[in-house]
């Protein structure tokens, strides 16, 4: 057989389970945890064409302003330029097309006649609102909070995520037939059991929002880290000349330990279980709490919390290995040390998060051994015509998680709504229209590593390009960290893209071929003589993406 392409895609999907023309991938597309194109982003912001990036991104993930943030990005971590220079910096592209590019409209399918009830304005819910209104059903939107957003609009501090971010999306996911209603309790104003009664379909999305608390004694003299950071985030309380201490080792814990540190405390102290090798929190975040001055104790466990005159005394053991059971019990071998002592005048505990109850009152829905809403690959529950996405289903996560999840699940309810037993792929047409068929027998992409790049010295070495820190604003000192890249800086970037696993057009190949069977044609390189391929093995060795693959047994000319 002559060499089989394997091409970035020209159908811009929402989903699919299957694409023949991509037979190959990247690293990065693989781990992205929304299943980018990234590589087709990079391809267009190298163009110049933005608002086309933009799109792109919007047919996965309403939220790129707010993902190009605060996801810690697995994908870069994979990034195959890793080996040759410096990692991709995908998030920071990602962040350049949603701060520079204009959203495209989208013309959503015709309307269904079904309505669909979301619980739950957070990453989760809008975005599954978002594509269930593409998809032609009529949403609406239970909120028990004043806002929409959920945890990036109300717990995710602003020198990390802006607001008007935030809320610029949540305003763009909205668009169409989506009508949200904020100040609603779901299991205290109106009931579950009645919204499941009254719409075609129903998706549980709040997130979690109860706080587990150490079980420990002095446990009344601690404050919750989720409802601390949402009270600063309103208050801005000063901290000037007081103590405090954070328990727990987190995104949330490291949130509550920079804030505190931007409200004037003297010290800020986090206290965990884990160490260097198993931070749960992104190991940015721990070398930026290094430089900011933050005290930082590992492996150990709080034991105590008890007054100390006008202070709170914290007694810690240190341990010397740890795991969590399936129920998401601690079992913790001590080290057998002497105890850990920190006085501070406010002790935060950041604990974890488990699923507030509230929602499924009146509901006897199935839950799992850790305490979440049961729900399979459909995000179907116990319960008929009740779904279940985010973080109350998987447990804590990533915002990109919850945000596939809900587009996801907006998928399954559609396929439930309209009777559909098979797998569907939906996708936007050359006119805009969101559309679906019948989707093809799912095809698993083939990862290239770097070692099948065989012409990887065809990418000339460059830095990563990184986003600039922002200058102190006198006064402010919740500013958002760092800037986005510049136009300029963002060509660069995407310059360095090595296109793992796509065909980039490069034309090696065609010219590597001593049998002359390839040719350039407007959808790149093809076999134009494919019964007089040597099978010699030259494009191969030429492509400089790994983008060229053979299929056995090879017939040959002789």
């Amino acid at each position: 057989m002559p060499p089989i392409y394997s091409k970035e895609w020209k159908t811009l999907f929402i989903q699919h389970t299957g694409d023949f023309r991509q037979t190959r991938t990247s690293p990065c597309e693989k781990e992205c945890l929304l299943g980018n194109a990234v590589q087709k982003v990079h391809t267009l912001l190298s163009e110049g064409r933005v608002d086309e990036a933009l799109l792109w991104l919007h047919a996965r993930n309403p939220f790129p302003g707010v993902t190009g943030r605060v996801c810690p990005h697995p994908c870069e971590r994979a990034c195959n330029r890793a080996s040759h220079d410096e990692p991709m910096a995908i998030h920071s592209l990602e962040r350049f097309a949603a701060d520079h590019g204009r959203p495209t409209f989208l013309k959503a399918m015709p309307e269904s006649g079904k309505s669909i009830a979301v619980v739950g304005a957070g990453p989760a819910g809008l975005a599954a609102a978002r594509f269930a209104a593409l998809l032609g059903h009529r949403v609406d939107v239970y909120e028990s909070s004043p806002v929409m957003g959920g945890a990036p609009r109300q717990v995710i501090p602003d020198f990390r995520l802006p607001k008007d971010v935030v809320d610029r999306e949540c305003a763009a996911a909205i668009e169409g037939s989506v009508r949200v209603l904020t100040n609603i309790t779901v299991g205290r104003d109106v009931l579950l059991a009645d919204l499941v009664k009254r719409y075609d379909a129903c998706l549980m999305a709040t997130g979690l929002w109860k706080e587990r608390i150490l079980d420990i004694p002095g446990k009344e003299h601690l404050k919750t880290a989720v409802n601390w950071l949402r009270r600063m985030t309103l208050e801005r309380e000063s901290f000037e000349g007081r103590d405090v201490a954070i328990l727990g080792g987190g995104g949330v814990a490291f949130d509550c330990a920079f804030t505190a540190k931007r409200l004037k405390a003297r010290s800020v102290h986090v206290i965990c279980l884990e160490d260097d090798t198993c931070m749960r929190a992104p190991a940015e975040e721990v070398r930026q709490a290094r430089e900011e001055g933050i005290f930082l104790y590992q492996s150990l466990l709080s034991r105590s919390v008890e007054k100390a005159g006008e202070r709170l005394r914290v007694t810690a053991d240190r341990v010397s290995s740890f795991r969590f059971d399936e129920t998401g019990r601690l079992h913790a071998d001590m080290a057998g040390e002497a105890p850990f002592f920190l006085e501070a005048d406010l002790v935060i505990c950041a604990s974890g998060l488990k699923l507030d109850g509230t929602v499924l009152c009146g509901m006897d829905v199935e839950l799992t051994p850790r305490g979440m809403v049961k729900a399979d690959e459909e995000f179907r529950t116990s319960v008929p015509g009740l779904f279940a996405a985010g973080d109350m289903a998987s447990g804590p996560g990533l915002v990109a998680s919850a945000i596939g999840a809900g587009r996801r699940a907006a998928v399954a309810m559609h396929r439930f709504l309209i009777g559909e037993k098979g797998a569907l792929d939906v996708f936007i047409d050359e006119e805009g229209c969101v559309s679906t068929g019948k989707a093809d027998t799912p095809v698993t992409p083939h990862v290239v590593a770097v070692e099948e790049m065989m012409n990887i010295d065809y990418h000339e070495h460059a830095l990563r390009q990184v986003q600039p820190v922002k200058e102190d604003m006198p006064g402010v000192a919740f500013h958002e960290l760092e800037g986005g890249l510049s136009p300029e800086q963002a060509e660069k970037e995407t310059s360095r893209c090595m296109h793992c696993g796509h065909c980039m057009e490069c034309g090696s190949c065609v010219e590597s071929c001593p049998g002359h069977i390839l040719e350039m044609t407007d959808d790149g390189p093809a076999v134009a003589y494919p019964a007089q391929c040597w099978h010699c093995g030259c494009c191969r060795i030429a492509c400089p993406t790994g983008s060229i693959a053979y299929k056995f047994p090879l017939t040959m000319m002789l």
